[in-house]
Formats: structure tokens, sequence, C-alpha cells
């Protein structure tokens, strides 16, 4: 893993600099230094004592070291991640659904899979097959990070529990679980990357039932890679170096490492051709 330097970002939270590796690509520059932003976001990405840890931070690791291009990590609060990148003071943004707005300033480079799953306490669980059945059927609360894109379908749904008193946002997962445990929420939305580390770091494991919900099939996550910091030659460059670390298998066993091979391998169930694909080289 690597290592975190004594400087402060822009977030005022430790900055991680990735060093270049030897294996630059020779049809693109690098610039002195590429701006990452990640946030709370399970074994995706999390703090681990003064060091980032998680598959984007392992994910950009590899991408310097392909690269010979030098990447800082900075931590953010998932809605002012977006906000600071829109700004231009990112030149990354990792662990993103493609969003139309984001798609105006940035290129996305999809490496992997998500599908959020509704979570609750055993106490508030049932056999709900969709988040409509759980809203029309249920008073659990649920309580959501802040900056998170959700499907229409799903945000249709969102919209009907916050007329109803039953939603609030919060700005990470942390602070998510925190509630469930003291009582305070009855659940949340997050795929297993996200819940199993919360789960397991608050003391839940067990105590709560995860389901797949219909308003959210599996969805494509990526990193944006600013238009307005990095050149299009770097751009094609990154994609290029992420397009062989998902066709050689770097990215699946990067999420084996976190969340195990049985769920790495239904994450990734019935191939990667449809990452490949949508990545931009």
């Amino acid at each position: 893993m690597p290592t975190l330097r004594a400087t402060l970002s822009c977030a005022l939270l430790p900055a991680m600099l990735l060093a270049a590796g030897p294996l630059r690509a020779a049809d693109f520059a690098c610039p002195a230094l590429i701006r990452v932003g990640i946030s709370d976001l399970g074994y995706s990405s999390y703090r681990d004592g003064d060091q980032y840890r998680g598959t984007s931070v392992d994910v950009v690791a590899e991408l310097g070291r392909r690269t010979g291009c030098t990447f800082r990590i900075d931590w953010y609060p998932r809605g002012r991640l977006f906000v600071e990148f829109a700004n231009g003071k990112l030149d990354m943004a990792m662990a993103a659904l493609r969003d139309p707005a984001r798609d105006r300033v940035a290129n996305w480079i999809p490496y992997t899979y998500t599908q959020f799953e509704l979570l609750l306490s055993k106490a508030s669980s049932g056999q709900f097959r969709s988040l409509a059945e759980f809203v029309d059927g249920s008073q659990a609360r649920l309580n959501l990070t802040r900056g998170v894109s959700y499907t229409p379908a799903t945000q249709v749904q969102l919209e009907r529990l916050q007329q109803q008193g039953r939603l609030e946002y919060v700005n990470d997962y942390e602070a998510v679980f925190r509630k469930i445990k003291a009582g305070r929420a009855d659940g949340t939305l997050a795929p297993p990357v996200i819940h199993l580390l919360h789960t397991r770091r608050s003391g839940l494991g067990g105590k709560l039932v995860a389901t797949p919900i219909s308003e959210w099939p599996r969805k494509l996550i990526g990193a944006y890679v600013s238009n307005q910091n990095l050149t299009p030659e770097l751009q094609r460059g990154l994609g290029r170096v992420m397009y062989d670390l998902v066709a050689d298998g770097s990215v699946q066993r990067i999420y084996a490492r976190y969340v195990g091979t049985e769920i790495a391998q239904q994450q990734f169930a019935g191939g990667v051709s449809d990452i490949l694909d949508a990545i931009p080289r």
C-alpha cells in the first residue's frame, strides 16, 4: 500500500502522494501532479489511521505505476468533492456513477460495477423486492449520504420518503451507520463494497438485512477526469491504461482483496465486456 505524506490537502486532511513508476506511456505527457478526490465509500475508499486505503486508492496506485504520472489523493465529503471537481480544484474524482451534469465538464472512465441494496435493521426488514414496496409497506426511516447519485427510479421513491418525513441526508456513511447504531435511523441504501466495511466497523454485523431493489440494477462506476485540467492526450492515455487494468484482471483482484473472492465474483459476474466497451481511449 502507498504511504501517507505529511502534507495537508485543501480539505485540511492528509494528502497521499502516489509516486511515479517506471512504465510511462510514450504518447502523452504527465503534468507535475494529478489531484484525485476520494470520499468515505466503505471499501472503495476509507481512512485507516493516517492512511487512505480501498479499491479506489489501489486503482489510482496502479494508474501511477503504469503511466509514470504522480497522483495526489485528497479526502472530501462526497457532496463537496464534486463541487471542488467542477471548480477545477481536482483533476479526477473516483467511484462515480455517470451523470449528465458532470459529463459537460469531464470524461468518464468506467472500471467496475455497483448495485445499491436496501439495508435495514432486522426489526424493520421485510420482503421488499423494490424501494416502492418499502415506501408503501414500512414506516422505517432511511439516512443517505449527500452527493451520491441515484437512478431516476430510485430518486422518485426517495422523494416520496422525504415527503413522508422518513428521509434524512448526512455528510458521509460513517454518520449514517453511527445513527443506525444509535437507533436514530432504521437503514440506508448502499452497495456491498460500502456497507460491508461500515457494518463491521460499527458492530452491526448480523444486525442488518441487505436486499437488492428493482429500482437499482447493476450500474457501471468509474473515474471522472477533468476536461479543464487534463489534456485530451492524457485522458485517452488514462483510458487505455484503465482498459488494461480491467482486461488483465487487476481491478477484479483489487476488489477481491477487500470484499473477498465470492463477493468480487458476484460483482463481476458475466464478464467485463460492457466496461471495456464504455472506456474512452
